[in-house]
């Protein structure tokens, strides 16, 4: 059997780290010789994990895939998906190339954070091209203004539709930001509310309503029942802002 270790700068509880490593050993052994990389990405790695609400992601590089490999990766996520730890997303090096130029702005978050585990680091030589990271970006924003305003009318504009499409929203924003942030040559590995703090230097754009979002998300406020719909508003409408504002430097060459 292989012997999966963390290293100390990984922030996570103990509790975590340790069925962690059970998993990504289980994950070796699994695969064996055909294991090329594997890797934690996410909030985990950025230092925004948070216990019982954030889940961790692995990243399997293989050399091969064949529906044997799928069935016992679908095994193993059985056993161990309680503990969040989400189904791992098994690529090739030429899946993952490919997905850097189809899908730029994911390829973008997990090659700024992730941790290998084990085997080579992938994103080392992993390209990202500029105006597609741009059109993904502002493409990505407006479907989440839309979906937003659909999830509402799903959810009878009820307080608990407004809980749930607020956090899937600022979840999915996030990362376009980041990756508006890398085009820009801004910093863009910093924890979520580091880059949204800089959002109004970088784009004079008032983050305050992203901010009241991500705080209610980390669970470190909650609003009245009464004013959910209003803080849902506030949102919306900079959401509106922030996507005008993306679509106009573009327009103007600085993205």
């Amino acid at each position: 059997m292989t012997s999966a270790f963390l290293p100390p700068s990984l922030d996570l509880p103990e509790d975590v780290q340790a069925f962690l490593v059970r998993y990504v050993t289980q994950i070796q052994d699994d695969v064996g010789q055909d294991l090329g990389g594997l890797l934690l990405f996410g909030s985990a790695v950025r230092g925004d994990f948070i216990v019982g609400r954030s889940n961790l992601n692995i990243l399997v590089i293989v050399r091969s895939l064949s529906v044997d490999l799928l069935q016992r990766a679908g095994r193993l996520h059985q056993q161990w998906e309680k503990h969040q730890i989400v189904a791992p997303l098994l690529m090739t090096e030429g899946d993952l190339v490919q997905s850097g130029r189809l899908f730029p702005l994911e390829s973008l978050q997990m090659s700024q954070h992730h941790l290998v585990l084990a085997g080579q680091d992938p994103f080392m030589t992993l390209p990202i091209d500029p105006m597609c990271l741009a059109w993904e970006c502002e493409h990505e924003l407006m479907a989440n203004v839309l979906r937003v305003r659909q999830r509402f009318i799903e959810g009878g504009g009820r307080i608990e539709a407004i809980q749930a499409l607020l956090m899937l929203s600022i979840t999915a924003v996030l990362p376009c930001i980041r990756g508006l942030f890398h085009l820009l040559q801004e910093p863009a590995k910093g924890k979520d509310i580091e880059i949204l703090e800089h959002l109004p230097a970088t784009f004079q754009f008032d983050s305050t309503t992203f901010l009241e979002v991500l705080h209610i998300k980390r669970g470190l406020s909650s609003p009245g029942s009464l004013e959910w719909t209003k803080v849902y508003d506030r949102y919306l409408q900079n959401l509106g802002l922030f996507l005008d504002r993306v679509h106009a430097m573009r327009q103007e060459g600085r993205l």
